[in-house]
């Protein structure tokens, strides 16, 4: 069973979708389990014939407190052998039920990439849920580190699994973007894919942008996503005079197929992250990547040869790599390719699914 509070757009629920349209059917029989919204994501996995059930639904009468219960009752009638976790809401869920004597194993990941930040209650209550794991999963070796330390952690408690993601399928004859690059000059279309949402930072990113309208470097700026900062950062678009230069597309579905391929440069401006899900889809599909120096970066990019790391919160420094980018279509093919492979050798989803598979068997 994969559990979570909801199923929206965002990275642990991607790789819960991944879970469970790739682990061996013949092994593992998978239920989705969600405390407090389906989400985008769990009506696509429903639409697929996967079983995705709402703690709310089976009871709508227990508090948020006490839902535990409910998820110890489903876990016994399904008779689940490993419950996985993927936030501090699920993770306190099952620790009580093996505290109330539950035979479920569990396993956590964290997906939280900002631990030096992290609320104290939240803090608390992983440092001490986290001792009723089975295993622990951090999704990168930055992030292992930041987890080992803000929950007094041993190493031997705490494992690391990179995100995986799958080969991109797209019709590259079908470009949605052509009406963007057709315009006068052919102007090298820039990408960026999120919540837009503080983490993003994608004020930033439109500072950097503003940078190189001012410089006339032959560019658009098209973010495609949604969230509370819409508002506020199409005002701060419009008083920097970027309308011409920076489109705000809202939540396109199935962006890694049908936005991503299409891109010339994917840019990724966040303030924190773990393991970037839509970076390794970039890479995935072979873009040059400009992304700041946060989470798994360093370890997912090489500076210099599958892309550029600048710091965060500094849209000159992401400026300048974005400016040498326009104005090198070789250095964009080449950094590409070498992004794609790296992702073949490292991030792919089958990776990914060993990993978590072999685990799962080490606990029965």
């Amino acid at each position: 069973m994969l559990a979570i509070a909801g199923l929206h757009h965002g990275g642990a629920e991607r790789v819960i979708a991944s879970l469970c349209n790739h682990l061996d059917k013949s092994r593992f029989s998978v239920t989705v389990c969600w405390r407090t919204a389906r989400g985008a994501i769990g009506e696509e996995l429903m639409a697929q014939g996967h079983e995705v059930i709402g703690l709310p639904e089976l009871d709508p009468t227990v508090t948020p407190y006490r839902r535990f219960l409910v998820l110890k009752k489903l876990m016994e009638e399904k008779c689940i052998d490993v419950l996985h976790t993927h936030d501090t809401g699920a993770l306190a869920d099952g620790a009580q039920c093996r505290m109330l004597g539950s035979k479920t194993r569990l396993v956590h990941t964290f997906h939280f990439g900002n631990y030096p930040i992290l609320k104290k209650r939240y803090v608390l209550m992983e440092m001490i849920f986290s001792r009723m794991a089975n295993h622990l999963v951090a999704v990168g070796v930055e992030q292992a580190k930041q987890i080992r330390k803000a929950l007094w952690l041993s190493s031997s408690k705490l494992d690391t699994v990179y995100n995986g993601v799958g080969l991109p399928a797209f019709d590259s004859s079908a470009d949605p973007l052509r009406s963007y690059r057709n315009r006068p000059g052919q102007p090298v279309v820039i990408g960026s894919i999120s919540t837009l949402i503080e983490q993003k930072g994608l004020t930033f990113l439109l500072e950097t942008a503003d940078i190189l309208r001012r410089k006339n470097t032959n560019c658009v700026f098209l973010i495609v996503g949604g969230g509370p900062l819409q508002q506020e950062l199409e005002s701060k678009c419009k008083r920097l005079g970027l309308t011409d230069t920076v489109h705000f597309l809202g939540w396109v579905p199935n962006a890694a197929n049908n936005m991503l391929p299409f891109l010339d440069i994917f840019c990724q401006s966040s303030l924190w992250e773990a393991n970037s899900i839509v970076l390794l889809e970039a890479m995935a599909v072979g873009l040059p990547i400009v992304t700041t120096d946060v989470g798994e970066s360093r370890h997912v990019i090489e500076e210099g040869r599958s892309g550029r790391i600048v710091r965060p919160r500094d849209p000159a420094g992401m400026a300048d790599a974005l400016v040498m980018l326009v104005a090198q279509k070789e250095l964009r093919q080449k950094m590409g390719q070498s992004a794609k492979q790296d992702f073949v050798d490292k991030f792919t989803v089958d990776k990914m699914i060993v990993r978590y598979q072999g685990l799962y068997e080490d606990l029965l």
